[in-house]
């Protein structure tokens, strides 16, 4: 700005950090073996879809997908709410990963717990994937599956925010809503700032939540930090 220094904020400088620091580890050779892994932890990775940008900077978190993990016939899967909910192998879900980074997390939990939960999961196969971001339609996002699934099986997990709690102003996150918001249902007969508005006030969970949430533990990250 003239006459004046531009302050800088927090949260561009925690972007930045992150962005470079998956930069420079995304071409080394991962080290190290995840422990057994077991039906119902959590996988988190950096997406490389084209909103994974907005959603980092949105939540400062590079966790920006996530999926359940599900071992059928002895094969590894990554049950996730991509272009449809569906069931991903493990080893093709960790190479679309910026720098084929991922980190998993687990809650203990019971066989019927289990179950309950992967079941749950499942009833949702074949659903779209929610570009808005929203528990008002039939559509799923990332982390809605896993706050869903979980909560069928009594468990809930995350933390439910206000997209305003977020860092929902940068550029980058606002930029995506414009793209989007003329699709948005409940934005029909809107205006961009009325719809803006009402996005604002919308609830949801991110991938960052569930994995700061403390019944979880960490059990196996490639990141560098």
């Amino acid at each position: 700005m003239p006459g004046g220094k531009m302050k800088r904020k927090p949260w561009i400088i925690g972007i930045v950090a992150i962005i470079a620091l998956l930069a420079t580890y995304a071409g080394l050779r991962m080290v190290g073996k995840p422990p057994a892994l077991k039906d119902g932890d959590l996988i988190f990775q950096t997406s490389g879809s084209h909103q994974s940008a907005a959603i980092l900077a949105a939540t400062g978190s590079a966790f920006t997908h996530m999926g359940i993990l599900e071992r059928d016939d002895g094969q590894w899967y990554v049950v996730e709410a991509g272009g449809t909910v569906t069931r991903t192998p493990l080893g093709a879900w960790t190479r679309r990963g910026k720098g084929g980074r991922y980190a998993v997390y687990r809650r203990d939990l019971t066989p019927a717990q289990t179950r309950t939960l992967l079941k749950a999961a499942h009833r949702l196969d074949g659903r779209p994937y929610d570009i808005f971001f929203s528990f008002n339609n039939r559509a799923i996002y990332c982390s809605e599956l896993p706050y869903l699934a979980f909560g069928k099986a009594g468990i809930t997990i995350g933390q439910v925010q206000k997209v305003r709690d977020l860092h929902a102003d940068n550029g980058l996150a606002k930029s995506l809503i414009e793209k989007r918001w003329r699709r948005h249902d409940d934005c029909k007969g809107l205006d961009f700032d009325a719809c803006y508005a009402r996005i604002l006030d919308q609830d949801l969970v991110t991938p960052v939540s569930i994995a700061n949430d403390r019944q979880f533990r960490q059990i196996f990250s490639n990141y560098p930090l």
